[in-house]
Protein backbone atom coordinates (compact mmCIF):
# COMPACT_ATOMS: atom_id res chain seq x y z
CA UNK A 1 0.00 0.00 0.00
CA UNK A 2 1.25 3.47 -0.89
CA UNK A 3 2.26 5.36 2.28
CA UNK A 4 1.81 8.83 0.79
CA UNK A 5 -0.83 11.05 2.39
CA UNK A 6 -2.86 13.06 -0.12
CA UNK A 7 -4.89 16.20 0.59
CA UNK A 8 -7.22 17.66 -2.03
CA UNK A 9 -7.84 21.41 -2.08
CA UNK A 10 -10.28 23.10 -4.43
CA UNK A 11 -9.03 26.41 -5.83
CA UNK A 12 -11.95 27.94 -7.77
CA UNK A 13 -9.87 30.87 -9.03
CA UNK A 14 -10.71 31.94 -12.58
CA UNK A 15 -9.83 35.63 -12.31
CA UNK A 16 -6.70 35.09 -14.41
CA UNK A 17 -8.60 33.86 -17.45
CA UNK A 18 -10.27 35.75 -20.27
CA UNK A 19 -13.18 33.33 -19.83
CA UNK A 20 -15.22 32.63 -16.73
CA UNK A 21 -16.10 29.07 -15.76
CA UNK A 22 -12.98 27.30 -14.50
CA UNK A 23 -13.90 28.49 -11.02
CA UNK A 24 -16.71 25.93 -11.12
CA UNK A 25 -14.29 23.08 -11.80
CA UNK A 26 -13.61 21.78 -8.27
CA UNK A 27 -17.31 21.25 -7.63
CA UNK A 28 -17.84 19.68 -11.06
CA UNK A 29 -14.91 17.27 -10.73
CA UNK A 30 -16.11 16.11 -7.33
CA UNK A 31 -19.64 15.60 -8.66
CA UNK A 32 -18.32 13.73 -11.72
CA UNK A 33 -16.89 10.98 -9.54
CA UNK A 34 -13.96 12.25 -7.52
CA UNK A 35 -15.83 12.32 -4.21
CA UNK A 36 -17.01 8.75 -4.70
CA UNK A 37 -13.51 7.66 -5.69
CA UNK A 38 -12.01 9.27 -2.60
CA UNK A 39 -14.43 7.34 -0.40
CA UNK A 40 -13.55 4.11 -2.21
CA UNK A 41 -9.81 4.68 -1.96
CA UNK A 42 -10.12 5.43 1.76
CA UNK A 43 -11.99 2.15 2.22
CA UNK A 44 -9.02 0.38 0.61
CA UNK A 45 -6.57 1.96 3.03
CA UNK A 46 -5.27 4.90 1.02
CA UNK A 47 -4.72 8.10 2.99
CA UNK A 48 -6.61 10.77 1.06
CA UNK A 49 -8.78 13.61 2.32
CA UNK A 50 -10.73 16.34 0.57
CA UNK A 51 -10.27 19.65 2.42
CA UNK A 52 -12.92 21.56 0.47
CA UNK A 53 -12.31 24.85 -1.32
CA UNK A 54 -10.18 27.80 -0.33
CA UNK A 55 -11.99 31.14 -0.04
CA UNK A 56 -11.47 33.63 -2.86
CA UNK A 57 -10.74 37.36 -2.71
CA UNK A 58 -13.23 39.92 -3.93
CA UNK A 59 -13.17 40.45 -7.68
CA UNK A 60 -11.87 43.85 -8.75
CA UNK A 61 -12.61 45.75 -11.93
CA UNK A 62 -12.22 43.37 -14.86
CA UNK A 63 -10.62 46.25 -16.76
CA UNK A 64 -7.38 45.75 -14.80
CA UNK A 65 -4.52 44.29 -16.79
CA UNK A 66 -3.23 41.66 -16.79
CA UNK A 67 -6.57 40.01 -16.12
CA UNK A 68 -6.55 38.67 -12.56
CA UNK A 69 -3.40 40.45 -11.44
CA UNK A 70 -4.89 42.41 -8.54
CA UNK A 71 -6.76 39.36 -7.24
CA UNK A 72 -3.62 37.24 -7.50
CA UNK A 73 -1.60 39.72 -5.45
CA UNK A 74 -4.03 39.13 -2.58
CA UNK A 75 -4.78 35.47 -3.22
CA UNK A 76 -1.41 33.90 -4.04
CA UNK A 77 0.19 34.45 -0.62
CA UNK A 78 -2.93 33.06 1.09
CA UNK A 79 -3.01 29.99 -1.17
CA UNK A 80 0.74 29.45 -0.77
CA UNK A 81 0.32 29.56 3.01
CA UNK A 82 -2.54 27.03 2.94
CA UNK A 83 -0.61 24.65 0.70
CA UNK A 84 2.54 25.20 2.74
CA UNK A 85 0.73 24.01 5.87
CA UNK A 86 -0.25 20.80 4.05
CA UNK A 87 3.32 20.25 2.90
CA UNK A 88 4.73 20.99 6.36
CA UNK A 89 2.33 18.40 7.76
CA UNK A 90 3.76 15.73 5.46
CA UNK A 91 0.94 15.61 2.89
CA UNK A 92 1.06 15.85 -0.88
CA UNK A 93 -1.49 18.47 -1.97
CA UNK A 94 -3.69 17.88 -5.00
CA UNK A 95 -4.83 21.28 -6.23
CA UNK A 96 -8.10 21.38 -8.16
CA UNK A 97 -8.10 24.54 -10.29
CA UNK A 98 -9.20 26.97 -11.41
CA UNK A 99 -7.10 28.58 -14.08
CA UNK A 100 -3.39 28.00 -14.61
CA UNK A 101 -2.24 31.22 -12.97
CA UNK A 102 -2.55 29.46 -9.60
CA UNK A 103 0.74 27.68 -10.28
CA UNK A 104 2.41 30.90 -9.14
CA UNK A 105 1.15 30.16 -5.62
CA UNK A 106 1.79 26.42 -5.77
CA UNK A 107 5.44 26.94 -6.68
CA UNK A 108 5.79 29.49 -3.89
CA UNK A 109 4.40 26.97 -1.40
CA UNK A 110 6.87 24.28 -2.42
CA UNK A 111 9.82 26.68 -2.30
CA UNK A 112 8.73 27.93 1.12
CA UNK A 113 8.38 24.42 2.51
CA UNK A 114 11.88 23.50 1.38
CA UNK A 115 13.29 26.61 3.05
CA UNK A 116 11.44 25.65 6.24
CA UNK A 117 13.37 22.36 6.09
CA UNK A 118 16.65 24.26 5.91
CA UNK A 119 17.15 23.83 2.16
CA UNK A 120 18.20 27.24 0.90
CA UNK A 121 18.33 27.95 -1.92
CA UNK A 122 15.78 25.29 -2.86
CA UNK A 123 15.68 23.71 -6.30
CA UNK A 124 12.26 22.77 -7.68
CA UNK A 125 11.46 20.80 -10.83
CA UNK A 126 8.25 21.37 -12.77
CA UNK A 127 6.60 18.94 -15.18
CA UNK A 128 4.22 21.08 -17.24
CA UNK A 129 1.61 18.98 -19.08
CA UNK A 130 -0.29 21.31 -21.38
CA UNK A 131 -1.29 22.11 -24.94
CA UNK A 132 0.18 25.59 -24.33
CA UNK A 133 3.46 26.66 -22.70
CA UNK A 134 1.80 29.64 -20.91
CA UNK A 135 5.00 31.59 -21.54
CA UNK A 136 3.50 34.81 -22.88
CA UNK A 137 4.50 38.27 -21.73
CA UNK A 138 2.34 41.14 -20.48
CA UNK A 139 2.03 44.44 -22.25
CA UNK A 140 0.66 45.95 -25.45
CA UNK A 141 2.23 43.26 -27.63
CA UNK A 142 1.56 40.39 -25.24
CA UNK A 143 -1.41 38.91 -23.44
CA UNK A 144 -3.96 40.41 -21.10
CA UNK A 145 -4.65 37.13 -19.25
CA UNK A 146 -2.61 36.06 -16.24
CA UNK A 147 -3.19 32.36 -16.93
CA UNK A 148 -1.20 32.71 -20.16
CA UNK A 149 1.99 33.77 -18.37
CA UNK A 150 2.67 31.79 -15.16
CA UNK A 151 5.81 30.28 -16.72
CA UNK A 152 7.06 33.80 -17.43
CA UNK A 153 6.77 34.53 -13.72
CA UNK A 154 8.30 31.23 -12.59
CA UNK A 155 11.37 31.79 -14.76
CA UNK A 156 12.01 35.23 -13.27
CA UNK A 157 10.06 37.55 -15.56
CA UNK A 158 8.19 40.59 -14.32
CA UNK A 159 4.45 39.98 -14.46
CA UNK A 160 2.78 43.08 -13.09
CA UNK A 161 5.03 43.34 -10.04
CA UNK A 162 4.12 39.91 -8.61
CA UNK A 163 7.80 39.22 -7.99
CA UNK A 164 7.93 42.15 -5.59
CA UNK A 165 5.74 40.19 -3.16
CA UNK A 166 8.27 38.38 -0.90
CA UNK A 167 6.38 35.09 -0.83
CA UNK A 168 6.31 34.94 -4.64
CA UNK A 169 9.93 35.79 -5.42
CA UNK A 170 11.35 32.30 -6.07
CA UNK A 171 12.32 31.15 -9.55
CA UNK A 172 12.65 27.89 -11.44
CA UNK A 173 15.84 26.96 -13.30
CA UNK A 174 14.93 26.45 -16.99
CA UNK A 175 16.89 23.19 -16.90
CA UNK A 176 14.42 21.87 -14.33
CA UNK A 177 11.30 22.60 -16.38
CA UNK A 178 9.89 20.16 -18.93
CA UNK A 179 6.87 20.67 -21.18
CA UNK A 180 4.87 17.68 -22.43
CA UNK A 181 2.03 17.70 -24.96
CA UNK A 182 2.49 21.13 -26.55
CA UNK A 183 0.54 21.77 -29.73
CA UNK A 184 -0.33 25.50 -29.68
CA UNK A 185 2.83 27.60 -29.26
CA UNK A 186 3.30 31.24 -30.25
CA UNK A 187 6.45 32.17 -32.20
CA UNK A 188 7.83 34.24 -29.32
CA UNK A 189 7.20 31.36 -26.91
CA UNK A 190 9.03 28.98 -29.24
CA UNK A 191 12.02 31.34 -29.41
CA UNK A 192 12.11 31.69 -25.62
CA UNK A 193 11.89 27.92 -25.06
CA UNK A 194 14.72 27.25 -27.50
CA UNK A 195 16.80 30.17 -26.26
CA UNK A 196 16.67 28.95 -22.66
CA UNK A 197 17.26 25.31 -23.58
CA UNK A 198 14.00 24.12 -21.99
CA UNK A 199 13.17 20.51 -22.80
CA UNK A 200 9.83 20.45 -24.57
CA UNK A 201 7.89 17.53 -26.04
CA UNK A 202 5.11 18.34 -28.49
CA UNK A 203 2.02 16.25 -29.10
CA UNK A 204 3.75 15.11 -32.29
CA UNK A 205 6.70 13.91 -30.19
CA UNK A 206 4.25 11.84 -28.15
CA UNK A 207 3.20 10.09 -31.37
CA UNK A 208 6.77 9.71 -32.57
CA UNK A 209 8.53 8.70 -29.35
CA UNK A 210 5.74 7.35 -27.18
CA UNK A 211 4.43 8.68 -23.90
CA UNK A 212 6.22 6.06 -21.77
CA UNK A 213 9.68 7.05 -23.04
CA UNK A 214 8.84 10.75 -22.80
CA UNK A 215 7.71 10.30 -19.19
CA UNK A 216 10.91 8.46 -18.36
CA UNK A 217 13.10 11.24 -19.77
CA UNK A 218 10.96 14.08 -18.40
CA UNK A 219 10.80 12.73 -14.86
CA UNK A 220 14.53 12.07 -14.83
CA UNK A 221 15.20 15.64 -15.91
CA UNK A 222 12.88 17.39 -13.44
CA UNK A 223 14.04 15.28 -10.48
CA UNK A 224 17.77 14.72 -11.10
CA UNK A 225 19.06 18.08 -9.79
CA UNK A 226 16.09 19.15 -7.66
CA UNK A 227 14.81 18.85 -4.11
CA UNK A 228 11.12 18.56 -5.02
CA UNK A 229 8.91 18.22 -8.10
CA UNK A 230 5.59 19.82 -9.07
CA UNK A 231 3.25 18.25 -11.63
CA UNK A 232 0.88 20.73 -13.21
CA UNK A 233 -1.63 19.13 -15.58
CA UNK A 234 -3.77 21.34 -17.81
CA UNK A 235 -6.73 19.27 -18.96
CA UNK A 236 -6.57 20.85 -22.43
CA UNK A 237 -3.56 18.65 -23.15
CA UNK A 238 -6.13 15.92 -23.78
CA UNK A 239 -7.90 15.70 -27.11
CA UNK A 240 -11.19 17.64 -27.25
CA UNK A 241 -13.04 14.43 -28.10
CA UNK A 242 -12.54 13.35 -24.48
CA UNK A 243 -12.04 16.77 -22.84
CA UNK A 244 -14.18 19.34 -24.66
CA UNK A 245 -14.76 21.52 -21.59
CA UNK A 246 -11.77 23.84 -21.96
CA UNK A 247 -11.34 27.47 -23.02
CA UNK A 248 -8.92 26.88 -25.88
CA UNK A 249 -9.50 23.41 -27.40
CA UNK A 250 -6.94 22.19 -29.90
CA UNK A 251 -7.33 19.02 -31.98
CA UNK A 252 -4.70 16.31 -31.87
CA UNK A 253 -4.27 16.02 -28.13
CA UNK A 254 -3.31 13.17 -25.84
CA UNK A 255 -5.62 10.24 -25.19
CA UNK A 256 -7.03 9.54 -21.75
CA UNK A 257 -4.87 6.42 -21.60
CA UNK A 258 -1.75 8.53 -22.21
CA UNK A 259 -2.84 10.93 -19.50
CA UNK A 260 -3.33 8.04 -17.11
CA UNK A 261 0.13 6.69 -17.88
CA UNK A 262 1.58 10.07 -16.90
CA UNK A 263 -0.29 9.87 -13.60
CA UNK A 264 0.87 6.30 -12.99
CA UNK A 265 4.48 7.34 -13.47
CA UNK A 266 4.09 10.39 -11.23
CA UNK A 267 2.55 8.24 -8.50
CA UNK A 268 5.88 6.53 -7.90
CA UNK A 269 8.04 9.69 -7.95
CA UNK A 270 9.64 10.05 -4.52
CA UNK A 271 10.35 13.76 -4.95
CA UNK A 272 6.76 14.61 -5.87
CA UNK A 273 5.67 17.52 -3.68
CA UNK A 274 2.45 18.82 -5.23
CA UNK A 275 0.03 18.11 -8.08
CA UNK A 276 -2.27 20.51 -9.91
CA UNK A 277 -5.11 19.73 -12.29
CA UNK A 278 -6.36 22.92 -13.91
CA UNK A 279 -8.45 24.57 -16.62
CA UNK A 280 -11.55 22.36 -16.61
CA UNK A 281 -14.43 24.63 -17.65
CA UNK A 282 -17.79 23.01 -16.83
CA UNK A 283 -19.68 25.75 -18.71
CA UNK A 284 -18.12 24.47 -21.95
CA UNK A 285 -18.24 20.77 -21.14
CA UNK A 286 -20.46 18.18 -22.82
CA UNK A 287 -22.40 15.97 -20.42
CA UNK A 288 -19.59 16.18 -17.86
CA UNK A 289 -17.02 14.45 -20.10
CA UNK A 290 -14.09 16.66 -19.11
CA UNK A 291 -14.86 16.57 -15.40
CA UNK A 292 -15.07 12.76 -15.54
CA UNK A 293 -11.75 12.61 -17.37
CA UNK A 294 -10.21 14.77 -14.64
CA UNK A 295 -11.65 12.53 -11.93
CA UNK A 296 -10.26 9.41 -13.59
CA UNK A 297 -6.81 10.96 -13.93
CA UNK A 298 -6.72 11.83 -10.24
CA UNK A 299 -7.88 8.35 -9.30
CA UNK A 300 -4.95 6.90 -11.22
CA UNK A 301 -2.56 9.39 -9.61
CA UNK A 302 -3.60 8.34 -6.10
CA UNK A 303 -4.09 4.62 -6.70
CA UNK A 304 -1.09 4.13 -8.98
CA UNK A 305 -0.73 1.45 -11.68
CA UNK A 306 -3.52 -1.08 -12.02
CA UNK A 307 -1.07 -3.96 -11.52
Amino acid sequence: MDERRWEILGVPFDFGSECEGTGQAPEAIRAAGLSRLVEHLCSLGFEVADRGDIALPERVDRGCRPQGLEEMKVFAPALASRLGAMLFGGSTPIVLGGDHSITIASAAAVHGNLRAQGIDPPSVGVLWIDAHPDFETPGPHGTDALNAMPVTHLLGGDVGGLREIPALGSTIDPENLVFVGLRDVLPEERRAIRGLGIRAFSATDVDRIGIAEICREALARVSERTDAVILTFDIDVLDPTIAPGVDYPQPGGLSLREGMLIMEQIHALEKLALVELVEVNPTKDREGMTARSASRLLHRLIAGPVI
